[in-house]
């Protein structure tokens, strides 16, 4: 039961990450609906396919490339499965109301940067429990994969300030992109290669989130889709070439399977988003009125707003 209920925190995870992606447009019980749908149906079968050995995926790896998938805390098994569920969701919705015009990107006044720090930061203190503890027992526990937590999340940092040129949203979330991508590798990697990883996420985010919503015009709130499911792509990946004994770490891992197993999550997780999200939009409907879009989710699901001093003004 112990297992289970630490195994369930983490399936809660992938319903908060889709969260940041559709957020200020989405109706509340549809998202409550599918939900259910992804964390009672399809992430059991990703997370059971890898960490439990269902269906054989991971017997065939061994048999055939002499390793199976390794993600010792879920960079692809759980940040990339959410990151990109919330590509199709976000997709079906559509952008928020006024966020584009004319081919053009418009502003929308962010939320509360301190609010944005502290967030950030609370995750990064959890990520030392999150991370650390996926060795199952206490009595298996690493330093090593608390070190590698935090070199990832000094590369993340680094490199986002740079790229990012010191936007304070880049850097704060610079810091969860490296401790995505280090997830999977974090027990097998060197701190060095740790570093490296955590920072080449850093500026995968800035990079993609900016493409994202300026290029591709696909309105990702929080950035989601590059932060969990790019960077935890790119862990899933780094894992097996970061994990290898010639860059100083602790091997048992293939490149191959490491794609492989990283591009069967990502398959999955789309066919999940179009089914779940898909049946909702043609039944239900997933998207608020325009007119509770227009005066805010909080107000019109809640009925109470999270800025009142705002409203007063």
């Amino acid at each position: 039961m112990v297992k289970f209920f630490f195994l369930a925190t983490f399936a809660a995870a992938i319903p908060a990450i889709i969260s940041g992606g559709i957020a200020e447009r989405a109706k509340f019980w549809p998202q409550v609906i599918a939900t259910a749908s992804i964390v009672g149906l399809f992430y059991p079968i990703v997370e059971g396919m890898f960490w439990n050995g269902n269906y054989g995926v991971q017997l065939w790896f061994q048999d055939v490339f002499g390793a199976q998938f390794h993600d010792f805390a879920g960079s692809v098994i759980v940040h990339a499965f959410g990151g990109w569920l919330a590509l199709t969701a976000v997709v079906l919705l559509g952008a928020r109301h006024g966020r584009y015009k004319n081919g053009r990107i418009m502003g929308i006044l962010p939320s509360s940067i301190p609010w944005l720090a502290l967030g950030s930061w609370l995750l990064c203190i959890g990520w030392f429990g999150f991370n650390v503890i996926s060795a199952a027992s206490t009595a298996n526990i690493s330093g090593l994969v608390a070190m590698n937590s935090l070199m990832a999340m000094v590369g993340g940092i680094l490199t986002s300030l740079v790229v990012g040129k010191n936007d304070p949203g880049f850097i704060h979330n610079g810091a969860l992109a490296g401790l995505v991508a280090v997830c999977a590798g974090s027990d097998i990697m060197h701190p060095i290669g740790s570093l490296v990883v955590g920072g080449i996420a850093g500026v995968i985010f800035v990079y993609m989130f900016n493409i994202c919503q300026n290029k591709l015009k696909i309105d990702d709130v929080l950035g989601v889709w590059p932060l969990h499911g790019l960077c935890g792509l790119w862990g899933g990946i780094a894992a097996g070439i970061f994990g290898l004994e010639a860059l100083g770490g602790l091997g048992g891992i293939n490149p191959i399977v490491q794609l492989l197993g990283s591009l069967i999550i990502i398959c999955i997780a789309i066919i999940a988003g179009l089914f779940t999200y898909g049946i909702l939009k043609k039944t239900v409907g997933i998207r608020l009125h325009e007119e509770d879009e227009y005066i805010g989710a909080d107000l019109a699901i809640h009925k109470i707003s999270a800025t009142p001093e705002a409203d007063i003004v």
